[in-house]
C-alpha cells in the first residue's frame, strides 16, 4: 500500500501529504480524491475517534492516496488497532528520546523485531499476499520531532531500527525552543534543527518529513531535501474557502 510513496521516494521526488480534522468519511474520500499522493487522520489535534478513523480509513481506501494516522498518543494499544484498521503508516507525536522511538517502533511490529499482537482484522484483507510476513517491511513509521528534548537526543532516535523516518512538527518545536516566530523556517535555531534532521536522515536511510501551513516556504524545503511535504487541513480549507467565497459575494454588491 505505500509503495507508491516509496517509489516517488527512490526517483527523488517529493510527496505531498493532506492532514484530516474533520470526523467525516465524506470529506475524506473527497480531499483522497484530489491528488494527495497520501492523507493523514489527525487524531492527536483533531476530532476524530477510533470508529470515525476506521470510516475514513475505508473511504481513503477507494482511491489511490495512501492513508497514514498520527496517533494521539505513543500508546501501544491504539498503535496496534489502528494498524489492524488498515493504516498504511503511523506518525507518532511528541517522542522525545530513542526509548520513546523503541517503544513506538515495537508496538508497530510483530515479534521477533516487536510486540505487536497478531489480529490484522481489516490490514490483512487489504494486503497482497501474506500480510504477516510484508507487514515488517511495508509500515511506515514516523516519529515527531517537535521538542527542545527531540532535537537533543535527533541523533539517537534516527538510529533506532525499525524506524522508517523522521517528520517534523516546526509549530511545537518553534514554542518548545522558545522561538517567537512560530514555524518560520528561517529563523536560525529552528533551521539549525532541520538541518540536522535531514543530515540524520541521510546518515540512517530515513524519510524526512516535515509540516507547514505554509505553501511558499514548501518549494523551499524540498530544495533542503525534505521528502514528505505535508500543509494544510480540511478545517483550514473550508474555513478560508467560506471566508473567501463570502469576501467575493460582498465585493460583488459594492
Amino acid at each position: 500500500m505505500t509503495s507508491r510513496l516509496r517509489n516517488q521516494w527512490a526517483q527523488g521526488l517529493p510527496t505531498y501529504n493532506f492532514f484530516l480534522t474533520i470526523p467525516n468519511a465524506w470529506t475524506a474520500e473527497l480531499m483522497a480524491r484530489s491528488g494527495f499522493e497520501s492523507i493523514t487522520l489527525d487524531m492527536q489535534h483533531g476530532l476524530i475517534d477510533f470508529q470515525t478513523a476506521l470510516h475514513q480509513l475505508q473511504a481513503i481506501g477507494t482511491t489511490d492516496a495512501v492513508p497514514l494516522v498520527r496517533l494521539p498518543w505513543n500508546e501501544p494499544s491504539i498503535i496496534m488497532k489502528m494498524l489492524d484498521a488498515g493504516a498504511a503508516g503511523l506518525i507518532c507525536p511528541m517522542i522525545d528520546t530513542a526509548e520513546e522511538a523503541a517503544a513506538f517502533v515495537r508496538a508497530c511490529h510483530y515479534p521477533p523485531a516487536g510486540i505487536r499482537s497478531y489480529g490484522p482484522i481489516r490490514a490483512a484483507r487489504l494486503a497482497e499476499g501474506d500480510y504477516f510476513q510484508t507487514a515488517h517491511s511495508t509500515l511506515l513509521t514516523f516519529a515527531m520531532i517537535e521538542t527542545a528534548s527531540a532535537a537533543d537526543n535527533l541523533e539517537a532516535i534516527a538510529a533506532v531500527p525499525g524506524l522508517s523516518g523522521l517528520f517534523v512538527g516546526p509549530y511545537d518545536l518553534s514554542v518548545s525552543l522558545g522561538i517567537k516566530g512560530i514555524a518560520d523556517i528561517h529563523d536560525p535555531a529552528l533551521r539549525a534543527v532541520l538541518e540536522r534532521v535531514l543530515k540524520a536522515c541521510q546518515k540512517h536511510q530515513l524519510i524526512s518529513g516535515i509540516h507547514s501551513g505554509n505553501t511558499e516556504h514548501l518549494a523551499e524545503l524540498s530544495g533542503m531535501g525534505f521528502q514528505l511535504l505535508s500543509t494544510g487541513d480540511d478545517t483550514g480549507l473550508l474555513e478560508k474557502g467560506a471566508k473567501d467565497l463570502l469576501g467575493a459575494l460582498r465585493r460583488e454588491k459594492r
